[in-house]
């Protein structure tokens, strides 16, 4: 069964007009080093250098970090076998039904998700800087795809859906096992 989107929505119109305004196309060179971080050989990679890390410092969580980076290759590739839908096209390209949802989107957002998570926990960073992973390397890898008109911003959107449920899914044994993290304070009773 494959299930095909024709049309691209309004809201892809919209965006892609404004992504094509000669300020906004300048962007695609200096983002362009971005293209192999979102391939799985980039994303991947990070995952494992990560994990590498975080062994050698004797902490937890690489695993979940790995994971999270497989599953966002695996699970995307599975959906594009059932999903067909064209990528934006321009004058000399050719022709591509694999738009929906952008790999690279939904692998950077998977293991930034996870990445930030477990590296919080683990007490690598603070609060903060798990915010900026979790939500910048999402928004701008997806920002990336729309400026090089590789995908639509549903496309971009689906990505970042099926990254944040492989995230969560990762997530909730590693959260189990460890348990929450609040110590407890010992009430005195009233004598």
């Amino acid at each position: 069964m494959t299930i095909i989107i024709e049309h691209p929505t309004p809201l892809d119109v919209a965006i892609r007009r404004v992504a094509l305004r000669p300020g906004i196309r300048a962007l695609r060179a200096p983002l362009w080093p971005l293209f192999p971080l979102g391939l799985p050989g980039g994303y991947i990679t990070i995952a494992y250098a990560t994990s590498h890390q975080l062994k050698r410092q004797r902490l937890n969580g690489g695993a979940e970090i790995v994971t999270s980076a497989w599953l966002g290759w695996i699970v995307h590739r599975a959906v594009k076998l059932v999903v067909e839908r064209e990528r934006p096209h321009e004058r000399g390209r050719r022709r591509r039904f694999d738009s929906w949802p952008s790999g690279h989107t939904t692998g950077a957002t998977a293991l930034a998700l996870t990445m930030a998570r477990v590296l919080y926990r683990e007490r690598v960073i603070t609060k903060r800087q798990a915010i900026a992973i979790a939500t910048g390397v999402p928004l701008v890898m997806g920002a990336y795809r729309i400026i090089a008109d590789e995908h639509w911003t549903t496309d971009v959107m689906g990505g970042w859906a099926v990254g944040t449920a492989i995230a969560a899914m990762v997530a909730a044994p590693y959260m189990r096992a460890r348990g929450p993290r609040v110590r407890r304070v010992r009430r005195r009773s009233a004598a």
